[in-house]
């Protein structure tokens, strides 16, 4: 294990990374903090598959393990939201050097976000042409991969032949069925549209709930309760519990 260090500081961008595996697609967060000097911190800290409870522009304090000058993982339960926070700074400056225009101060400004209106915000520097490349190619590959198990137990129909015709039309059927797999698992990717049509197939007591719908930058409302009857949780006939602090994370 890494040194496990404390750090707080202003949320200057939260990335967002997405991807495609066998279960579906999935988005992983990382955050820059700037102190309170004005310098961000050089590394990249990870918040795992969640989203933050906080937004970019708040001021923060948590824990992290250290895996090396460019990154830190979130200790999970460590964090919160300082009831005074110091003043936020003008700029935030890079470590190094105020870089930016002479005798303007400069510093590093990010790139506001960019909307699109088939994968939602894009912040850091990517395009929209950058991140339709990288999830073709991720599901190009989950494409190839589920093909691969298809044919290994003979569940894609192909030609039987064992003729040169019957060579071709097996090629053919096999690459549109790549095609297809990919713009399919693109589309999946791009929308999350799997995330509010195929149910979660874990247990009652472990199913995921309010899961994004298709549509980027919405969440779905939380799906119907699925307790039986005579199924009920029994009720607490003491005092409510205290509301959950919302400047914990």
């Amino acid at each position: 294990m890494g040194d496990r260090i404390k750090v707080e500081g202003f949320v200057e961008k939260i990335f967002v990374k997405e991807g495609t595996n066998a279960r579906g697609a999935w988005q992983a967060f990382s955050i820059k903090l700037q102190r309170a000097s004005g310098e961000v911190d050089p590394r990249f800290f990870q918040f795992g598959f969640e989203r933050p409870k906080f937004k970019e522009g708040d001021y923060v304090a948590f824990e992290a393990e250290v895996k090396d000058d460019k990154a830190a993982k979130f200790i999970e339960g460590s964090g919160s939201k300082p009831k005074n926070p110091p003043t936020k700074p003008a700029a935030p400056q890079r470590p190094g050097g105020t870089g930016g225009k002479p005798g303007g101060g400069g510093g590093y400004k990010p790139r506001p976000p960019v909307e699109s209106k088939l994968f939602g915000q894009i912040g850091q520097n990517s395009t929209e042409d950058d991140v339709r490349r990288i999830s073709y190619a991720s599901a190009r590959t989950a494409a190839l991969g589920a093909v691969d198990i298809l044919l290994k137990n003979d569940a894609l129909p192909m030609s039987a032949a064992k003729t040169k015709a019957g060579q071709a039309s097996r090629f053919d059927e096999v690459t549109a069925a790549i095609d297809k797999l990919t713009i399919e698992y693109f589309f999946d990717s791009a929308t999350g549209r799997k995330l509010s049509t195929v149910a979660d197939a874990g247990s009652k007591e472990s199913r995921v709930t309010g899961l994004p719908t298709a549509e980027p930058g919405k969440a779905a409302a939380p799906a119907a309760s699925e307790t039986e009857a005579g199924d009920e949780p029994p009720q607490d006939d003491g005092d409510d519990a205290p509301p959950e602090d919302e400047d914990k994370f």
